[in-house]
């Protein structure tokens, strides 16, 4: 019996002490810093994850940029829980069809998937296009009071 109470124990501990590490995710997802927007080229096809985690509930904005331009890419964006669950989604509530998502959320970990949205659909590929973009994280906690 003091032998299942020690194992319990331990599991006990582990779970605590991880719940203070941040979630893992594979290298190529990107973190999203509240200092410092994500500038980058969203290829044809390619998908981008970004993550953030918020300590205590935020309202949040979360938007994309592009150039000024009409021949460029179309960010989608797709947020979800840590766990997988979809939050919201957004293809061009922004400005010039970018993203845009306000929400209020929760503390945890967030994931951001983004994607161009308009897709290529010529046979000979789309070097015309201009696939600079920007990500922004902005956060304002929310008072207890």
């Amino acid at each position: 019996m003091l032998k299942s109470f020690s194992i319990a124990l331990c599991g006990c501990l582990l779970v605590l002490s991880l719940q203070g590490i941040a979630q893992p995710f594979p290298d190529d997802f990107i973190p999203l810093d509240t200092q410092q927007s994500y500038h980058g080229e969203l290829g044809e096809n390619q998908v981008v994850r970004f993550f953030f985690t918020l300590e205590q509930t935020s309202d949040i904005r979360l938007e994309s940029r592009t150039p000024n331009r009409s021949n460029t890419v179309f960010p989608d964006a797709v947020l979800f829980t840590a766990e997988g669950r979809v939050v919201t989604r957004d293809w061009s509530s922004g400005q010039g069809r970018n993203f845009l998502i306000q929400r209020r959320l929760q503390p945890g970990t967030y994931v951001l998937r983004v994607e161009d949205g308009r897709g290529c659909g010529s046979l000979h590929g789309c070097p015309e296009i201009i696939r600079d973009y920007e990500v922004i994280l902005q956060v304002t906690e929310v008072s207890p009071f």
